[in-house]
């Protein structure tokens, strides 16, 4: 049986490791988190993603339980969506690419919640030996 640098022996520990190959792992974050502003708050960051590279769908439902609407700009890599939300009504949305969400009043006092599931997809070093 040879051995050495061509590895056709049966021993494993005569050949070199073998290479790392890339994987993508999908993980996927669930929160439900209350918020509220003022007159004087000029823009309410309710979920941010840092890089702003990585691919995020977002899922959730932001409720407006204040007596005035709002409006909730998603930022997203291929533009913002303005939407405005009534007094004590919901929005319900699925969007992809989104970096942060904002909240605006229109110069009240204003409270909400933003429930919410993000997904994004990350790419992982495997080990092949392991």
């Amino acid at each position: 049986m040879l051995k050495g640098k061509h590895c056709f022996s049966h021993d494993s520990n005569q050949c070199p490791p073998r290479p790392v190959s890339n994987t993508f792992e999908t993980l996927t974050f669930t929160n439900c988190v209350p918020f509220a502003g003022g007159p004087d708050t000029e823009g309410n960051i309710i979920f941010d993603v840092e890089p702003n590279s990585l691919p995020v769908v977002l899922a959730g439902t932001i409720e407006n339980f204040s007596d005035d609407s709002i409006n909730v700009i998603f930022e997203r890599s291929s533009g913002n969506i303005t939407r405005t939300i009534f007094a004590n009504s919901s929005l319900s949305f699925i969007y992809d690419d989104v970096t942060r969400v904002t909240v605006f009043g229109f110069g009240q006092e204003y409270t909400g919640s933003f429930k919410f599931q993000a997904s994004y997809t990350i790419e992982e070093l495997q080990d092949l030996n392991d």
